[in-house]
């Protein structure tokens, strides 16, 4: 008896492929937005981060507030709450923060963030 061999078709390969490709894609679409939700993340944690040191600054020393618009960054890097200072001064894109005083209280933002927030329905 001789046995019967079966050999897959040209049509079955490319069906298989077609469904790796498309899984492939799903997946890839998926991991891009969970980078910009990562990057906003990150954001959002640096900004409290560089909030809750400036505030600790202008404690010590009250005034500071007067020009922590202009000279935050110094404040950063002297801080011993963080390792890394310049990885704190960029936002999750690599973009500058945004430092302003109103009313005495210190606020910290990020104009892709503004954006990113935006993109997505959020305030």
């Amino acid at each position: 008896m001789k046995k019967k061999r079966r050999f897959l078709t040209l049509v079955e390969i490319m069906i298989v492929m077609f469904l790796i490709a498309l899984i492939t894609g799903v997946i890839a679409y998926n991991y891009t937005g969970a980078l910009e939700e990562g990057k906003a993340f990150k954001t959002r944690a640096s900004i409290e981060k560089i909030e809750t040191i400036l505030n600790l600054a202008v404690a010590q020393e009250p005034s500071r507030l007067d020009d922590i618009t202009s000279k935050w960054k110094v404040y950063i890097e002297d801080s011993s709450l963080i390792k890394d200072p310049k990885t704190l001064s960029l936002d999750g894109w690599g973009g500058p923060f945004e430092v302003i005083v109103e009313d005495g209280k210190i606020y910290v933002s990020s104009k892709n963030l503004e954006n990113y927030d935006a993109s997505k329905g959020k305030k």
